[in-house]
């Protein structure tokens, strides 16, 4: 800040014209960020339960649309002994989120993650789940699970 009061007027001027388009840039970023970190809370969303469905190479497929704060379907039934493909498709531009989903006792991992800005929001995850049960899956980020961003893969 001494350096800038030395500076003659005209050379701030230049300074600040400069600069402007950054600072700019900088405030409508935030902004955008801000807003794109708004969403429904999951609490707020009932049960949107989906059932896999087996195409002709015997995979059970479901698409999940992962969006701030909660998933849709955020239930999703699969059949143990048969591999699932989940697609996942991430629908919030700005906030980061995951899938994730631990039981490797039961044959189920899932770890997917979009950060702030992605240029590819679709990301998959196969596996096989081996134990029938309710398996809870939630977004790992920040407080987006307290938020009420889980569901339940449930395996028959």
């Amino acid at each position: 800040m001494l350096a800038w009061s030395f500076m003659k007027r005209s050379d701030r001027r230049r300074s600040l014209a400069a600069s402007a388009p950054m600072i700019v840039a900088g405030a409508a970023l935030a902004l955008l960020a801000s807003a794109g970190c708004g969403g429904t809370p999951g609490s707020k969303v009932g049960v949107n339960e989906v059932t896999a469905r087996t195409g002709a190479d015997g995979v059970q497929a479901v698409t999940v649309e992962v969006h701030s704060f909660y998933f849709k379907p955020n239930r999703i039934v699969v059949e143990a002994g048969k591999p699932v493909e989940l697609t996942l498709k991430f629908k919030s531009l700005f906030a980061p989120h995951n899938m994730t989903c631990e039981h490797p006792d039961a044959g189920i991992s899932i770890d997917k993650s979009k950060g702030i800005i992605s240029f590819n929001p679709t990301k998959h995850v196969r596996f096989t789940p081996a134990k029938p049960g309710e398996y809870e899956f939630f977004c790992g980020v920040g407080s987006h699970m307290m938020k009420g961003m889980t569901g339940t893969l449930v395996v028959r």
